[in-house]
């Protein structure tokens, strides 16, 4: 499913962006606010862009250009989309790895010990943690790091961009707050859904048997019990690739994190339509490629699930 998928995401975007209200074609006139004949000079940005083509024809135009690996040159710019996303994408899929690897690191350990510790004080309190962190939204967290302690003690978080191999410790120290934020609010799910299942798992037979055989709890827990209580939970975190994605636009802008994310908002806002177009598919490729190595851990979570 995942070429149609693919192909109607292209079609989605394409088409629905052209019904924004604005055009790209105002904003390059309203630049020029000496000369006299707009219409004139509409005509001219419109056959120089070739946006005085049928919808129809410059959607075949752009499919066209990414089968043979041509994603487009941005309207306002000419400089290659193709470049643009390449010179954007690390710093966005560093982001969105470690606060998934922050989010599995809070996550895990918690639910399982909510889990094999039902109903005590630690339970409630992990529980509590897990509904504060999807009550609070990552953006007010992160205006909160950010104005706060630059008020009360003069200090705020790295705005200046580090590249890993110009300075690898001071590029860490610039990601480790925005990816800790959203690790955080992405963790209360997944401890609740880790909780839920190791409850789930603990109470089949199976394990009655491995606890009456004497075995520790240490080894019940992690060998016979949490590869079965994991397909959820990877589903899980399957599904939260959008919300990773859709978390980096807004934290990106807030952290002064030049990625994927902040390239988006500035394209929304110049309606360069041929980078958004390429963005929005490159994204969608993405959350598609980490859906589908969703579905192949189930075989290896799980010996009964086969692929043929």
């Amino acid at each position: 499913m995942a070429i149609p998928t693919v192909l109607l995401v292209t079609i989605i975007v394409f088409f629905f962006l052209r019904l924004v209200p604005g055009d790209v074609i105002d904003l390059m006139v309203l630049e020029h606010e000496t000369v006299e004949d707009a219409e004139v000079l509409r005509a001219q940005i419109a056959e120089k862009l070739g946006l005085n083509d049928p919808v129809h024809v410059q959607y075949v135009n752009w499919v066209g250009g990414i089968f043979r690996g041509d994603l487009g040159r941005s309207l306002w710019t000419d400089r290659p989309v193709t470049q643009e996303i390449i010179n954007r994408l690390p710093i966005s899929f560093e982001l969105g790895f470690l606060a998934l690897l922050t989010a599995l690191i809070i996550a895990l350990p918690i639910g399982i010990y909510s889990a094999i510790r039902q109903d005590t004080y630690g339970d409630y309190v992990a529980r509590s943690f897990a509904i504060a962190s999807i009550a609070l939204p990552s953006f007010w967290l992160a205006t909160i790091v950010m104005v706060f302690p630059s008020i009360w003690w003069g200090w705020s978080p790295p705005m200046q961009l580090i590249t890993f191999t110009e300075d690898p410790w001071g590029n860490l120290r610039m990601f480790i707050i925005p990816s800790f934020i959203m690790g955080m609010v992405l963790s209360g799910t997944t401890m609740r859904m880790t909780r839920t299942m190791m409850l789930e798992v603990l109470r089949q037979d199976y394990i009655r048997t491995a606890w009456s055989k004497g075995l520790r709890e240490r080894t019940i827990v992690l060998r016979h019990a949490l590869k079965n209580a994991l397909i959820p939970v990877v589903t899980i975190i399957g599904l939260q690739m959008p919300i990773i994605i859709g978390g980096s636009v807004v934290l990106e802008r807030i952290f002064n994190l030049p990625g994927i994310g902040w390239l988006l908002i500035d394209v929304i806002n110049s309606r360069d339509y041929t980078v958004l177009s390429s963005v929005n598919l490159v994204m969608a490729l993405f959350v598609l490629m980490i859906n589908l190595l969703v579905d192949l851990a189930y075989s290896y979570l799980d010996p009964r699930v086969q692929y043929r």
